[in-house]
């Protein structure tokens, strides 16, 4: 900067002198055109240098000198401005790639024409074209007017200043794809008012938020199934003990009435039932994973038979439920439970989806052989199968969602008629017991359940049940121990009838205090395991610290706080689950005491 000023005061110096010597010649023009005409030639340059008056020999040179700044001069401004121009574009070109290596498609667009001014590469790879100059709801939406999101109008207000960004979340028309927009006026290179859009796909996102959603629902129902099983522990505890009566008086009552008898059939009757609820049971501790499961050869069909008997006393008379069982079946390797399960949710399926008055749900049950590429590659080739089929004429289901019926939380009914888990359930049991179920369906024709379960080649060897040993008696003194009086009334009664002579109480305290007076006049501890004051494992370890070598005996409904492993660590002999049948209990107590 100081040295153009230094040039600019030099060149300005220059041109003073250079005026002065111009009037000056210009005054004495004639005189020294005279003087140089009758002038010899050889003293022409002593009269330009010498003769001449000394100011205008600096003159002169200071003209040549002005001729020579304003060279340098126009010098130094050619190169500031290419030095400006290559600046220029190299800024052009950065800003460019930067433009052009975002993963999101920019573009500006007139606000008022629509024209398209500028495609980054995103853009133009994305259409396969620049589309500059050309009109852009046409070339990017396909449309024949203007969007009706366009926010053009949103983006300078009526003075025709810019307002600030506007963000919005839509998704293309055309490609189905989600875009987060980012939308704003800018003033273009020359001078108009145009509309500069960001717009980043966001499709995989949304995905993920979406995946994200269903894990945190996921998670909601995994903590409420938790919540669940929770619950269910407290209802079997009590349940259980209000079913040993009933099981433990039915079997004692059949063992005293005449078998011709109608009062013998009532009560057997009554046993069933009682067993059918301890089953129930199981398969509510088994829903919240609070039992094991344990698979037993079983013939599908006495399983098949009950769960229809259950079902036809919930669904209405007006739907028909016809039966196609093959008798002969052979057995599978399966938890009875599990199964009971399958059949009560494919017929309750059956039944939410069919008309009320002219509904039909057909249960078909029989033996198969899988050929190769048949049904379903999860099957063995050349494999013996039973299949379970359950059908309806129902609403049937839409081939769009077909592959999510199985999903779990996944359902089309109305809150208050599903959860979502009942045919995810039903999958999960068919895949652990290595088989497979197929869905054939057509929209307002009905639907085809078809379950494919492993034949047993041969049943598994088992130990013959000995009835002798079922019902050994013995003399042995029991200290009985339980705080509901109804069932250790019961279980008093079954040690009687077998001969064993019981001392009984319904406080653990009480009874600890009894065994302490005369530890030796007892062969057997059985107790409860969840008492009030003194639980059953603690009452057991007491025992065992005052007499290490009696055996002790643990019966309970449903302890979250002990199992049979637990209490095999802390010395205890034998593990009952509540309600126990006369059987198990003489069973049971037999073989511990044989085994002192």
């Amino acid at each position: 900067m100081k040295r153009r000023v230094g040039y600019l005061i030099t060149a300005s110096i220059c041109f003073f002198y250079w005026i002065l010597d111009s009037i000056w010649a210009y005054m004495s023009f004639e005189y020294n055109l005279k003087d140089l005409i009758f002038r010899k030639p050889s003293s022409y340059v002593d009269t330009f240098l010498l003769k001449l008056p000394p100011y205008q020999v600096a003159s002169r040179l200071m003209v040549v000198f002005l001729f020579v700044i304003i060279g340098v001069i126009i010098i130094e401004f050619i190169k500031k401005r290419q030095e400006d121009q290559n600046k220029h574009r190299e800024a052009h070109d950065t800003f460019l790639t930067v433009l052009n290596s975002i993963d999101a498609a920019i573009y500006v667009t007139d606000i008022k024409t629509y024209e398209v001014l500028f495609m980054n590469k995103y853009l133009v790879d994305k259409f396969g074209e620049n589309f500059s100059e050309e009109t852009c709801y046409k070339v990017f939406k396909n449309a024949k007017e203007v969007c009706e999101h366009c926010p053009n109008e949103k983006l300078v207000d009526k003075d025709g200043n810019l307002k600030g960004v506007i963000v919005r979340e839509l998704q293309h028309p055309v490609t189905n794809a989600w875009y987060l927009h980012y939308d704003r006026a800018i003033k273009w290179i020359d001078g108009r008012i145009a509309h500069l859009q960001i717009a980043t796909d966001v499709t995989l996102l949304k995905k993920l938020q979406e995946n994200q959603n269903k894990a945190d629902e996921y998670l909601r129902q995994a903590q409420k199934m938790e919540s669940i099983g929770n619950l269910a522990g407290g209802i079997a505890h009590d349940f259980n003990n209000l079913l040993f009566p009933i099981i433990g008086m039915s079997e004692l009552l059949l063992e005293d009435l005449p078998e011709e008898s109608l009062e013998y059939k009532n009560v057997e009757v009554i046993l069933e039932a009682g067993k059918r609820g301890r089953d129930l049971v199981q398969q509510i501790l088994s829903f919240g994973r609070r039992s094991e499961k344990k698979k037993n050869p079983v013939r599908l069909q006495q399983i098949l038979k009950e769960a229809l008997k259950l079902s036809r006393s919930t669904i209405p008379s007006s739907i028909q439920i016809n039966q196609d069982i093959q008798e002969d079946c052979g057995w599978v390797m399966a938890d009875s439970v599990q199964l009971h399960q399958i059949v009560i949710n494919l017929i309750t399926n059956a039944y939410h989806a069919v008309d009320q008055s002219k509904g039909k749900i057909n249960v078909q049950l029989k033996e198969l052989c899988v050929t190769t590429n048949d049904l379903s590659p999860k099957l063995n080739s050349d494999g013996k199968y039973v299949m379970l089929r359950i059908s309806d004429n129902g609403c049937g289901i839409e081939e769009s969602i077909k592959n999510k019926i199985f999903d779990p939380y996944f359902t089309t009914k109305d809150k208050d008629k599903g959860t979502g888990l009942g045919l995810a359930l039903v999958y999960g049991i068919v895949q652990d017991h290595a088989g497979d179920i197929l869905v054939d369906s057509k929209v307002g024709e009905g639907t085809v359940f078809s379950i494919y379960l492993p034949l047993l080649e041969q049943l598994p060897e088992t130990e013959a049940e000995d009835p002798t040993i079922s019902f050994q008696t013995g003399l042995e003194h029991i200290l009985l121990v339980d705080d509901e009086k109804p069932v250790a009334q019961i279980e008093k009664q079954m040690l009687n009838r077998l001969g064993y002579k019981v001392t009984m109480h319904t406080n653990s305290q009480e009874a600890l205090e009894c065994f302490r007076a005369n530890p030796e006049a007892f062969d057997l501890l059985l107790t409860d395991v969840t008492m009030p004051g003194i639980t059953g494992d603690r009452l057991a370890q007491e025992v065992l610290t005052i007499r290490p070598d009696i055996p002790v005996l643990l019966c309970t409904g449903f302890s979250e706080n002990i199992d049979k492993r637990k209490a095999e660590q802390i010395g205890i002999k034998g593990f009952l689950m509540k309600p126990v049948g006369k059987s198990d209990m003489a069973r049971t107590v037999r073989q511990i005491l044989d085994n002192r």
